[in-house]
């Protein structure tokens, strides 16, 4: 009964919030939009179809046959992991998660493996992070690159670290993987498949982008700050932890705090990208305790490692002005993410063809 009561008064909360603020709710949501159509869909659909038939077709099966054992000695995990891998750091924050999910799906993993896996395969990909945190934000790709480095560092350590001692030596688990597909047949699934994560994402999107317009406009950052300079970092904090494109904007004017906070906000995702993931892998529920501890630490090591790297890898930003720009101006968000994806498939689809002739 206290739940209950709990939840409606959470419910009338919401409906008393979005009456004393229409117009920021409706400014949210069009911002959210944006992010969706410039950001959101041309960074990550392709790799989600990418993904997909990756897993469907077998591909993944061959390249974990090549790469049994490393992936198990640094990972603990199994070798058909290595192509989620590279996808969560290729392909963006929702992309790495659904190559996990498709893997648990195909019963090539278990699903205590897929919980490992995913805690260090949600990653900003190179074309959000360099091309548009770094160019359009702060006008320097040099810094996008520096956090993308420490993003990737701090990842892959979590990953290492966060692997049980008698995983590395354990022998390969082989379980029981679904037959591949042809490619047409694997495409027309993963397009379907893609479409309805989508779906989802951007739902999660715009919800969060309107509460933060509703925070924005409700003068809680400003008493909680005390001063200008304390609003503004509380703002891009809370703002980085609802909604990472958000975050990353409010971030982006803080000066010499700017690489920090946008350091933690590209590390941790925001609850935004945890939602989607979680809708989107609701059917394997992979979603636990750990992998929201798992994002807190991630989020604060990148920035750790940051600031260290800028102490050795000094930049100078000259258009400290570019982050007023719209998150929707980011430029070339899929070309090199989609180049590299090209590349990684093209040698896995060499692999494979090579394993064939010699079988």
């Amino acid at each position: 009964m206290a739940k209950r009561w709990s939840v409606a008064a959470m419910v009338t909360l919401a409906g008393a919030a979005l009456l004393w603020r229409p117009q920021a709710v409706a400014a949210g949501i069009s911002r959210g939009l944006s992010i969706c159509s410039n950001v959101l869909i041309p960074s990550v659909f392709p790799f989600l179809v990418l993904c997909g038939i990756v897993v469907r077709v077998g591909l993944a099966a061959a390249l974990g046959r090549r790469l049994e054992r490393p992936t198990r000695r640094i990972f603990g995990l199994p070798g058909c992991c290595a192509a989620a891998i590279v996808i969560g750091f290729v392909g963006g924050y929702p992309a790495g998660g659904a190559a996990v999910g498709d893997l648990v799906r195909s019963g090539q993993i278990s699903r205590d493996e897929g919980k490992r896996l995913l805690r260090f395969c949600v990653n900003g990909g190179p074309g959000f992070v360099i091309g548009t945190v770094g160019a359009v934000l702060m006008g320097s790709t040099a810094l996008g690159a520096v956090i993308l480095l420490a993003n990737t560092l701090a990842s892959l350590l979590l990953g290492v670290l966060g692997v049980p001692k008698d995983k590395r030596r354990q022998p390969p688990i082989r379980q029981t993987s679904a037959a591949a597909q042809p490619l047409s047949v694997a495409l027309v699934e993963s397009v379907t498949s893609a479409c309805e994560a989508l779906l989802s994402m951007c739902g999660f999107v715009l919800l969060f982008s309107a509460v933060t317009a509703l925070v924005e406009v409700s003068g809680i950052t400003a008493l909680l700050g005390k001063t200008p300079s304390g609003t503004r970092l509380l703002s891009a904090l809370l703002a980085s932890v609802l909604e990472v494109s958000c975050g990353c904007t409010a971030a982006a004017s803080l000066g010499s705090y700017a690489a920090f906070f946008l350091a933690f906000a590209v590390g941790f995702g925001g609850l935004s990208v945890h939602c989607q993931l979680a809708a989107a892998l609701r059917d394997v529920r992979l979603i636990d305790g750990a992998f929201f501890v798992t994002r807190l630490a991630q989020g604060s090591l990148t920035a750790v490692l940051t600031v260290v790297l800028l102490r050795f890898i000094p930049i100078t930003l000259s258009v400290w002005g570019a982050w007023q720009q719209p998150v929707a101006a980011a430029m070339g968000v899929g070309s090199v993410t989609l180049s590299v994806a090209l590349l990684v498939l093209g040698g896995v689809w060499m692999l494979t063809v090579g394993s064939h002739k010699t079988a």
